[in-house]
């Protein structure tokens, strides 16, 4: 019996109804059932009789007539599985207090009721293993063997604003349940703590609604309702969510004050919040206040601010920034160890300088000037970076702007000259230098000069001026920095130790030689190696990539080869034999011997440091005064021959000079001396000389004999002429002869087919036209033709007077024989014509 009651089934008065486990008066019948009363001791009896199938009706009789032994049986059975059910429901008993509304246990101990008694061994698997459970809301909304259990763990998790992905989704999904945890999983959503990282779906948010509606008059969860409400509505709340929310307001709980507050944007309630005990509703309140541009919150700022006050300021403040924000910011950073320079970095970042009004401009000037040059010298430079950035508008900045980008930049330069030498070469590295670059001045020159002849920060700084050419186009810097760059450049050339930047210099400008914007500064090098003669060895070696675009701008200045030799031979690092192909090549014969004297000086004054290249150059210019004497050119002979007497004078000498003097390392690249070549072209020039005075000789003798064979020659001609001249008289007599024979023979060609006539009578047939338009129309022509031919008349003169030629006379004489054949009087007359004499 004390076993019955200490498990919960009798409360005062009442007990259980074994029918519908609802409380009812003891000793009365249940009006929920109508079952007969069942005495406590025999409750868990009733209850076993009524899970093994015995009416509800007839279940107190039944009750009634039990055995005490059996009864004793069953009630302890059914009291053990009560008491593993009160370790569960104790569970609930903790953590409803962090509820809002009451009333869970009871559902819980009325499911529980309902329930029991259960199979001992499913009990046993199922329940008693977890009990007791730990107190952690972590554990019991995943881990307790009871639903209920597991949300109404998951809804307190909720409550205190946990980020558990499984506990809000359990609560979600109890929104779309009935009854009071519906009601409840909306407060726990909807609470400050949750509602801003929630992303509801239209279905949940509508749902919200429902349910907030339903229980605005509820005390103690209607101004939380409304909070809900508005938290999930666009629109404007209606006049009982309003109502709902000022009575929250104006009551007495500070957390629903709180959320009231927030809903209704009243600052001053949620500025109270600032000194609120818990941490996170600080923030929360800071963070809020900060996005409404609050000045109550900006006024505490800059009166108690720290670190973390600004850091959550800045998470949520607007842009622009409102009046007075800025002010506070700038206030705290300066009394801040640190300067909050990070945070204000991403805050400044966020608007470009130029975009910022001037009185704001001003202020971060003074903030500049009071902190920039103790802050890191990267932070101090990507101040400064963001500062100088130019702004969209093309207008040129204002003096007063201006002003401000030089406070940036005077403090930048300090930072970075207090900086470590990492902090300096980080500095130099980073692309936003562009601008420190393209502001410096006289002063910042004179800082770029001393640092560039630091031992470990200077080439990274000789490397940013090689580079930023090409930077001022990507940071969209006017075109006119590219003559500042080369006069940044000489700037940091120029004055004491320049010896210390030609190493550095020289590797830098080999990296970086092949970016834009290289020729404003190799002119500018040029200018330089111009007007300092004195520097134009370091110049030589310390932009040695260079070094041939400077050797052109040389040649462009200076067009004699002789002058840019004497001039460059013994600065230029690549030594002298690259020099001697430019001044040898296509040299004409009257200037050669001049560059040969030269040269021959240059090799006689470098063989005592390098002999192998000494006499690669000589052994180059003996071949090409090997070709200057090939060239047989009789202007310049005796020249060639002097300047090849000269080299024979003065070889012997250097020869021993080159075999003497041992090689330095800097000709480990030359593998001899070269001295064999050069005496082949020295062998080969003698032999062309001696060929010369040879050829010389015979010519002479050629000489002599060529006038005695033109003396023959002309008495020849003598002969020939007086011969020629008889011959030419002789043939003109023999044309007139022969021309008077042509005319007689013409002559009596033309009587012969003119003047004779046939000696007897003439006929009618004689003269009818048979060929009319040929050279023999009638029978008389033809018959007159072959009397001529049998005279032994010359046939061609016939032929001429005639009109004739062989060819057509044969076709004229084939037609006069077809026309004999066709008529017998024509031939018979024909035959009579030339058997007639003829006179």
């Amino acid at each position: 019996m004390s076993a019955l009651l200490d498990s919960g089934v009798q409360r005062g008065a009442e007990v259980r109804c074994p029918g519908c486990t609802r409380f009812i008066p003891t000793a009365v019948a249940c009006p929920h059932c109508f079952c007969g009363p069942v005495p406590p001791e025999r409750y868990g009896a009733a209850r076993e009789l009524l899970k093994s199938g015995v009416d509800r009706f007839a279940l107190a009789g039944r009750t009634a007539a039990l055995e005490p032994a059996q009864v004793e049986v069953l009630a302890a059975r059914y009291a053990r599985q009560w008491g593993v059910a009160l370790r569960l429901i104790e569970d609930a008993r903790r953590i409803e207090p962090r509820l809002l509304q009451r009333g869970f246990v009871g559902d819980m101990e009325d499911a529980w009721a309902a329930r029991l008694p259960m199979d001992e061994a499913v009990l046993a698997e199922s329940i008693a293993p977890f009990s007791p459970l730990p107190d952690s809301l972590a554990y019991l909304s995943s881990k307790a063997p009871d639903a209920n259990l597991r949300d109404m763990a998951a809804l307190a998790w909720v409550h205190q604003g946990t980020f558990s992905q499984d506990a809000r989704a359990t609560v979600r999904y109890l929104l779309l349940q009935d009854g009071r945890v519906a009601v409840e999983a909306m407060l726990a959503l909807m609470r400050w703590r949750n509602a801003s990282s929630l992303r509801l779906t239209s279905e949940e948010r509508e749902r919200i609604r429902l349910l907030a509606l339903g229980v605005l008059d509820v005390p103690d969860i209607g101004a939380r309702a409304a909070v809900a409400w508005t938290r999930v509505s666009r629109e404007a709340p209606p006049d009982a969510v309003l109502t709902a929310l000022h009575r929250g307001l104006y009551g007495t709980d500070p957390e629903v004050r709180f959320e009231c507050a927030l809903c209704l944007r009243d600052e001053v309630e949620v500025a109270q919040a600032l000194d609120s005990p818990d941490a996170a509703t600080v923030t929360f309140a800071r963070r809020t206040l900060s996005g409404w541009g609050s000045p109550r919150l900006f006024l505490r700022l800059m009166r108690e601010g720290d670190e973390r006050f600004v850091q959550e300021v800045l998470q949520d403040l607007p842009f622009p920034p409102p009046e007075g924000a800025l002010e506070a910011l700038l206030t705290v950073s300066v009394r801040t160890v640190g300067s909050l320079a990070d945070d204000l970095l991403r805050f400044a970042k966020r608007r470009p300088f130029h975009d910022w009004g001037l009185e704001d401009q001003q202020r971060w000037a003074r903030w500049a000037r009071s902190v920039l040059r103790a802050l890191p010298a990267q932070t101090a430079l990507h101040f400064f970076g963001w500062a100088a950035a130019p702004g969209e508008s093309t207008d040129p900045p204002e003096e007063e702007e201006m002003e401000a980008v030089w406070c940036f930049l005077e403090e930048t330069v300090h930072a970075i000259e207090r900086g470590a030498e990492k902090d300096r070469v980080a500095c130099f590295k980073d692309f936003l230098f562009v601008y420190f670059l393209h502001h410096a001045g006289v002063d910042e020159q004179r800082r770029l000069n001393d640092w560039a002849r630091d031992p470990h920060s200077g080439e990274a700084l000789l490397e940013a001026l090689m580079i930023f050419p090409s930077w001022r186009e990507q940071a969209r810097l006017p075109a006119t920095g590219l003559e500042h760059a080369a006069r940044l450049l000489m700037a940091v050339w120029e004055g004491p130790d320049q010896h210390l930047l030609v190493e550095p210099m020289s590797r830098v400008t080999r990296q970086w030689s092949a970016y834009s914007g290289r020729e404003v500064l190799v002119d500018a090098v040029w200018r330089r190696f111009q007007s300092h003669p004195s520097e134009r060895s370091l110049l030589l070696r310390a932009f040695a990539s260079w070094r041939d675009r400077l050797w052109e701008k040389q040649r462009e200045a200076e067009p004699d080869a002789l002058v840019r030799f004497q001039a460059w031979w013994r600065l230029d690092p690549v030594g002298l034999y690259p020099h001697v192909e430019p001044l040898l090549a296509d040299a004409p014969l009257d200037v050669l011997p001049a560059r040969l004297r030269t040269l021959w000086a240059a090799a006689e004054e470098i063989v005592g440091t390098r002999p192998r290249t000494a006499s690669l150059s000589v052994s180059k210019g003996a071949w090409a005064l090997l070709r200057a004497v090939e060239s047989d050119d009789p202007r310049h002979v005796q020249q060639m021959e002097a300047e090849l007497a000269y080299f024979e004078s003065r070889l012997p000498a250097f020869e021993q000079r080159v075999r003497a003097t041992p090689s330095p390392p800097e000709e480990s690249n030359i593998h001899r001396d070269f001295l064999d070549d050069t005496h082949d072209a020295l062998r080969m020039m003698r032999e062309r000389r001696d060929r010369r005075r040879e050829r010389e000789a015979y010519e002479r003798e050629r000489e002599v004999e060529r006038q005695v064979a033109e003396s023959r020659r002309r008495d020849q001609e003598r002969q020939i002429e007086q011969a020629r001249r008889a011959a030419e008289a002789l043939e003109a007599a023999r044309l007139v002869e022969h021309g008077q024979q042509q005319t007689r023979a013409l002559s009596d060609a033309l009587r012969l087919m003119t003047d004779v006539q046939p000696q007897v009578p003439s006929r009618p047939l004689d003269r009818e036209v048979l060929f009319p338009g040929t050279a023999l129309p009638t029978l008389l022509h033809y018959a007159r033709m072959l009397k001529a031919l049998q005279g032994g008349a010359d046939v061609m003169k016939l032929f001429e007077v005639v009109g004739l030629t062989p060819v057509t006379w044969a076709t004229q004489a084939n037609a006069w024989g077809q026309a004999m054949v066709g008529r017998t009087e024509l031939a018979l007359r024909f035959a009579e014509l030339l058997q007639a004499p003829w006179a």
